[in-house]
């Protein structure tokens, strides 16, 4: 009986190391195995977009413009010429992803996951595939679908990318006028619209931090000169009702709507105070000779005249 104890005792502690060796094997292998099942391709962000010298290329500064106005109604139906001009854009912007042919099979759309629409099928559009909701997709873009917005182009460019998109397909919903009359509508094509400013990555990003240096800054100041104010009464109400004035403040440099009047500062009290840097129901601590003594006090603290 002890033997027929040991040799099921053995096969029990052979079976516990196999799975410990086994284990330890598909953890060392599982950045490989995660590898095989995406379709061979790292999970790396990798901005590919180098420039002549090998450096990773920023975007060119481009200053807005307003677009001449669009002739929206003459798109109720596509002529020869707005195709030509489409699948050129469309060449040059899309089919990476969409491919030649519009079947959603581009190189670059490959890795990608959900795979790019495909304009063969007109199930299961995000927006949908009318006119309207075609210019919304390349308006906006979505974001959920990896879809850039196609905002930089001028309108004539983007509608011409549809109509010729359309051609893919006899099937597309028919143009009509009341679609035509909401475009112009929504985005005033025929007026002219104003396109946005380009300005490269970095130097955006430089701008915010110099805004946020520039903020931090002020306030720094303001705290300092309220603290040295020993006299002004607006002074000694804003420490009152304050119980992080740095905090404070910075509210009020970021939302100016206070400055017109003083029920607007109120507002701003009663909103999330605590959070703030406000004291919890400051607004009802104050009389209203007070209240317009802060608020003018407020006003000379920012520099507003």
């Amino acid at each position: 009986m002890k033997d027929y104890f040991k040799f099921y005792g053995a096969v029990y502690l052979f079976f516990i190391i196999a799975i410990v060796v086994m284990g330890t094997m598909y953890i060392s292998d599982l950045p490989n195995v995660t590898k095989e099942k995406i379709g061979g391709f790292p999970v790396v962000a990798k901005d590919t977009t180098t420039d002549s010298t090998g450096q990773v290329a920023d975007l060119p500064m481009v200053k807005g413009t307003l677009s001449p106005p669009t002739e929206i109604m003459k798109y109720a139906s596509a002529t020869p010429e707005m195709i030509e001009k489409g699948k050129s854009l469309y060449t040059m912007n899309c089919a990476s992803c969409h491919g030649d042919q519009g079947k959603g099979d581009g190189v670059a759309g490959a890795s990608l996951n959900p795979k790019p629409r495909n304009f063969h099928d007109l199930n299961g559009w995000t927006n949908g595939p009318s006119l309207t909701m075609m210019y919304k997709t390349l308006q906006e873009g979505i974001t959920s679908r990896g879809m850039a917005s196609y905002a930089n182009l001028p309108p004539e460019d983007r509608l011409n990318m549809i109509m010729y998109i359309r051609t893919f397909l006899p099937d597309y919903p028919p143009i009509t006028q009341v679609q035509l009359d909401s475009l112009d509508q929504t985005y005033s094509l025929t007026k002219g619209v104003k396109m946005p400013n380009q300005i490269p990555v970095k130097l955006a990003m430089e701008k915010m931090m110099q805004q946020n240096v520039s903020l931090d800054q002020k306030v720094a100041t303001m705290v300092k000169q309220n603290g040295e104010n020993k006299t002004d009464s607006g002074a000694v109400i804003l420490k009152g009702v304050t119980s992080n004035l740095t905090k404070a403040l910075t509210v009020l440099a970021l939302d100016s709507s206070w400055i017109q009047n003083e029920m607007a500062l109120i507002k701003i009290f009663d909103n999330n105070p605590v959070q703030n840097g406000f004291r919890a129901r400051a607004s009802y601590t104050l009389t209203k000779a007070q209240l317009t003594q802060l608020h003018a006090y407020l006003r000379k603290l920012f520099g507003v005249v």
